[in-house]
């Protein structure tokens, strides 16, 4: 799994890569600290090359939208493939923030 951060002023592109398990979720916890501790106020991410998320992943994903939207920030998944589109909205994670499919 690949994880690269794009800054644009205010903006950041996050291209997840491969499949976010429990083993690996340290790495999107490293990535989405360094952006809640910059700049940033507006996260695009793009999960169309991501195959899975795991639960871990999620919970990390949850709680930064929780930390990043207290400080004002937005977030929303700009691609993700067909498999992470449908658990974003099993989860009903499309209620929180915008969801669109690659």
């Amino acid at each position: 799994m690949s994880i690269d951060l794009t800054y644009d002023d205010k903006t950041v592109l996050m291209k997840v890569e491969g499949i976010l398990t429990s083993d690996n979720s340290y790495l999107l916890q490293d990535k989405l600290t360094e952006i809640l501790n910059s700049e940033a106020t507006n996260l695009e991410m793009d999960f169309l090359e991501c195959r899975n998320i795991s639960s871990t992943g999620i919970g990390k994903i949850l709680l930064f939208y929780k930390d990043f939207a207290a400080k004002g920030g937005e977030m929303e998944v700009i691609r993700c493939s067909h498999s992470v589109y449908e658990l974003f909205s099993m989860l009903k994670l499309n209620q929180l923030f915008t969801v669109n499919l690659g």
